[in-house]
C-alpha cells in the first residue's frame, strides 16, 4: 500500500536519508528490515536466504538469485513522472545500474557475482544467478562498443544498397537486416568505402564471410565475423573519416574490453564447474548491443560445453521489436547451440523516453500498454514457434517474467497449441509479488521461479527505493488489483470465521 502513496514514492530517497540523519542508520534499518526489506529481499547473507529458498522449494518454486547491493546512496533513481507511471505496468525485474569507479571496483563486482553463483549452488541448486555486465566494466565503454557494433550494422546496409542515410538515422533496433550481398555488390561497395587491394584480395574477403559457400552474405554471416579487436584495424583503410572510423575502439579501450571479457569468463567458468545456470540481464538501449554481442559469445561458448547453460535476457520488448531476437534464433539453429531468453515487458522506460526526447530521435519504447502487450506476446510466440520447429532436443528455453495473468495464460495456451514440452518454459515473478501466479504454477508442475534479491540492507536500499518507485506503477495494473482483491477476500473470510 505504501507504494501507492505518491508523496512517499516521489521522496523515498530523501526520506531515507532524513531518517538516517535523525534517528541513525541502526534504527532506520531495523524498521526497514521488518517492512520493505523482508518483503522484497530474502536476507542479507547467503546463510540467511537458505530458509526462504527451502520454503519456496517445498512449493515447487525455484530461485533467481540477485546480489542486489548498490554501493552509492546518491545514485538512487528519481521518481518516475506521474504521467509515465502507467507505462511501466508489468515490469517484473530491477533496473539496477552501476557507476564505474575503476577497474578495481569491477574486479570486486566480479567477486560478488562469483559469490552469487556459489549461493545458488548452496541455496537453490535448480535456480539461476542473475548478473549485470555493466558491473564488470565501464558503462561508457559498453556504449562505445555498442556504437561500434551499430556502425558495423549500418556499414553492411551501405554495402548492400550503396546509399547513405539522409536525415534522421533509423534507430539501430529498427534497421532492416533481411538483405543479402552477392560478390559483385560487395566488391563495388568495398572499393567505394575502403582502400581495397587486388580483385583476388577482395574476393578472398568475400569468401571468408560467405562461410557456407552459398554465393551471398547475409547479416548473420556478417555479424558472426565481427570482432571488436579487428574493427580498429579495418577502419584504418577507410577512404574518408566517417561514423565508422570514429566509432572504432582505441587500444586502451580494447584493453579494458579484454579485462571485462576476462571477468565474464571467470564467472562462467565457475558456473560450469558448479553446474549453475546464469542469467545475463538486459540493460538500457545505449549499451544493449554490446551486451547482446557478449552474451552471443557466451551462449556459443558455454552451450557447447553442455555442463552449464547461459541464458540470455533479450532486450526488454518495450524497448524494441518482436523481430529483434529472430536473428539469434536462426543463428542458434545454424550453429547448433541452444537458445535461451528471459522475456520481460520492460525497465528504464522513463529514462529511455527522456533520452530520446533530448536527442530528438524516435523513442525505443512502445507507445502504450496495448502495444507493449502485443510485442511481448509476439516475442514469446517467436521463441515457442522456433522450439516447435526444432524439436525437443534443440528447443529454445524461455523464461516468461511477468506479473500479468493474461500473459501467463497466453504462454500456456500457445505451448498447448504447438505441443511444446513444458520443461523448456519457465515463469518468473518478483519475491513478494504475484504469489497467486507463482504458487499456482509451482503447484501444477510448471517451472516457476521467484526473483530473489539479497544483500546487506545498507547497500540494498537503492535497489529497494527503485523497487518502490516501480511498484507505484505496477500496483495500478489490472493483474495486481486482482491480486489485492483476492487478498482482501481471504482476509474477510478468515476474520468472519470467528
Amino acid at each position: 500500500m505504501t507504494c501507492k502513496v505518491g508523496f512517499v514514492v516521489r521522496n523515498c530517497d530523501s526520506l531515507y536519508g532524513l531518517a538516517r540523519r535523525i534517528v541513525g542508520p541502526t534504527l532506520t534499518h531495523a524498521v526497514l528490515r521488518l517492512t520493505f526489506f523482508n518483503h522484497f529481499c530474502a536476507g542479507e547473507t547467503t546463510e540467511q536466504i537458505v530458509p526462504k529458498m527451502e520454503d519456496l522449494r517445498r512449493y515447487g518454486i525455484g530461485g533467481i538469485l540477485d546480489y542486489a547491493a548498490e554501493a552509492k546512496e546518491d545514485a538512487a533513481p528519481k521518481a518516475a513522472a506521474a504521467d509515465c507511471e502507467a507505462s511501466t505496468v508489468g515490469a517484473p525485474l530491477s533496473s539496477r545500474t552501476y557507476d564505474y569507479q575503476g577497474e578495481a571496483i569491477c574486479d570486486a563486482n566480479a567477486e560478488i557475482f562469483l559469490q552469487a553463483i556459489r549461493a545458488v549452488r548452496d541455496a537453490s541448486p535448480d535456480g539461476f544467478a542473475a548478473i549485470k555486465l555493466s558491473g564488470l566494466g565501464d558503462p561508457a565503454l559498453f556504449e562505445r562498443m555498442s556504437i561500434c557494433l551499430e556502425e558495423m550494422c549500418r556499414l553492411f546496409k551501405r554495402l548492400s544498397d550503396g546509399t547513405e542515410e539522409v536525415g534522421p538515422r533509423v534507430p539501430y533496433h529498427c534497421i532492416d537486416r533481411s538483405f543479402k550481398l552477392d560478390v559483385d555488390t560487395f566488391s563495388e561497395g568495398w572499393r567505394r568505402l575502403f582502400s581495397a587491394g587486388s580483385d583476388d584480395e577482395v574476393r578472398a574477403a568475400f569468401d571468408k564471410l560467405d562461410a557456407d559457400g552459398c554465393g551471398y552474405i547475409t547479416y548473420l554471416d556478417w555479424s558472426e565475423s565481427v570482432k571488436l579487436s579487428e574493427i580498429t584495424r579495418l577502419v584504418q583503410s577507410c577512404v574518408s573519416e566517417g561514423p565508422m572510423k570514429r566509432a572504432a575502439l582505441t587500444e586502451e579501450e580494447l584493453k579494458l574490453y579484454m579485462n571485462m571479457v576476462g571477468r565474464v569468463i571467470r564467472i562462467m567458468d565457475l558456473a560450469q564447474e558448479l553446474g549453475v545456470r546464469v542469467m545475463v540481464d538486459a540493460e538500457w538501449m545505449d549499451i544493449q548491443p554490446a551486451i547482446d554481442h557478449m552474451v552471443l559469445f557466451l551462449q556459443r561458448k558455454v552451450q557447447r560445453r553442455r555442463s552449464a547453460r547461459g541464458v540470455q535476457h533479450l532486450p526488454d520488448v518495450s524497448q524494441g521489436h518482436a523481430g529483434q531476437g529472430r536473428p539469434n534464433l536462426e543463428r542458434s539453429r545454424r550453429e547448433g547451440w541452444r537458445f535461451g531468453a528471459k522475456v520481460v515487458r520492460g525497465a528504464y522506460m522513463v529514462s529511455e523516453r527522456e533520452k530520446a526526447r533530448k536527442r530528438g530521435v524516435e523513442s525505443p519504447i512502445c507507445e502504450d500498454y496495448a502495444a507493449t502487450e502485443e510485442n511481448f506476446h509476439a516475442v514469446i510466440d517467436a521463441i515457442l514457434e522456433h522450439s516447435a520447429a526444432c524439436g525437443p532436443k534443440a528447443a529454445a528455453e524461455v523464461l516468461v517474467a511477468s506479473h500479468n495473468r493474461g500473459s501467463v495464460e497466453h504462454t500456456l495456451r500457445r505451448c498447448a497449441e504447438l505441443g511444446i514440452d513444458r520443461g523448456n518454459v519457465y515463469f518468473g515473478q518478483l519475491l513478494g509479488m504475484a504469489d497467486n501466479l507463482t504458487f499456482t504454477l509451482g503447484k501444477n508442475g510448471y517451472k516457476a521461479y521467484k526473483y530473489v534479491p539479497y544483500g546487506p540492507i545498507a547497500e540494498v536500499m537503492p535497489y529497494l527505493i527503485r523497487r518502490t518507485q516501480e511498484n507505484s506503477a505496477i500496483l495500478g495494473s489490472a493483474s495486481v488489483q486482482e491480486e489485492r482483491a483476492m487478498i482482501a477476500r481471504e482476509l474477510r473470510r478468515r476474520v468472519l470465521r470467528f
